[in-house]
């Protein structure tokens, strides 16, 4: 198999990074994709560093040993912010992960350098995105929440309705105090509740979505390895992209209905693929 012509392989605790998937399959229609969305441990919000940094390690080792995959997207944000950085001096292809392209963007929108990040409690939690964004423009007041009901109503396929409008209200009351211009949706999954963030939020605040900055990046890089895919269409694509997880009990039917609209795929053909043999799903 030809380098360039290897698979881009993606990562997720479960449903959610499939909003990352889309953006790659927009921005590099011929591109082959690997999603492995680990449904058995969904969610690694809670999880601790080490849990987390086992489960990704084991999936990095599976999307390059058995899949080929060219490079890595972390399409989880608390899987970026526990293991981005060891992922990289760990393995031979490049990782890429959700924070650096969406801070930068988030630095670059904001008029009154007030800057508000929703997440998981693992990336809230982390001081991630805090950091990098400081890092960038010492003079930003971050506003951080963790809204982890967010993930479980994606993961159920509600992704709009009364519950959602007042979860949304209530994770979001405070940043919208905090008098914030942009908010970066700190995880893959919040793209899928954007009808109803903007509603909360109001249309004077920006919403960052981080998986658009990585497509960008991924676009960019394969273009100046020259590791792009020289052919195949996008309809050759579609059909060649392969979405697995680890436990198909944890797929709801009405995400598989839902969701499909929403990336715009025809259909979600998930395979069961449980590479962590002899485990326990503890959650």
């Amino acid at each position: 198999m030809k380098e360039g012509n290897r698979p881009i392989g993606l990562l997720d605790s479960g449903v959610g990074g499939l909003t990352v998937a889309r953006e790659i399959a927009l921005s590099l229609p011929e591109e082959e994709l690997v999603y492995y969305g680990d449904t058995l441990h969904l969610p690694y919000g809670p999880r601790t560093r080490e849990e987390v940094r086992g489960f990704v390690f084991k999936i990095i080792d599976f999307l390059i040993e058995e899949k080929r995959a060219k490079t890595i997207v972390l399409a989880c944000n608390t899987a970026t912010a526990f293991t981005l950085e060891e992922a990289r001096r760990r393995y031979p292809v490049p990782v890429f992960g959700t924070l650096d392209g969406a801070c930068k963007k988030a630095v670059r929108e904001s008029r009154n350098q007030k800057i508000g990040v929703i997440g998981t409690e693992g990336t809230i939690n982390s001081q991630a995105y805090q950091r990098a964004l400081l890092e960038l423009d010492e003079r930003l007041q971050v506003f951080a929440t963790a809204c982890p009901r967010f993930v479980e109503l994606v993961e159920e396929g509600n992704f709009a309705g009364r519950e959602v409008f007042d979860t949304a209200n209530r994770y979001l009351d405070g940043l919208k105090g905090a008098g914030i211009d942009v908010l970066i949706l700190g995880c893959t999954h919040f793209p899928y509740l954007i009808p109803v963030i903007r509603r909360v939020m109001g249309d004077k605040v920006t919403l960052i979505n981080p998986a658009v900055e990585m497509a960008g990046e991924v676009k960019k890089w394969l273009k100046q390895e020259g590791l792009a895919r020289q052919n195949g269409s996008h309809q050759e694509q579609i059909s060649q992209q392969e979405f697995l997880i680890s436990d198909m009990k944890r797929i709801s039917k009405t995400f598989l209905e839902k969701g499909s609209k929403f990336l715009k795929l025809p259909s979600l053909n998930f395979t069961e693929k449980n590479i962590f043999e002899g485990e326990e799903d503890d959650s």
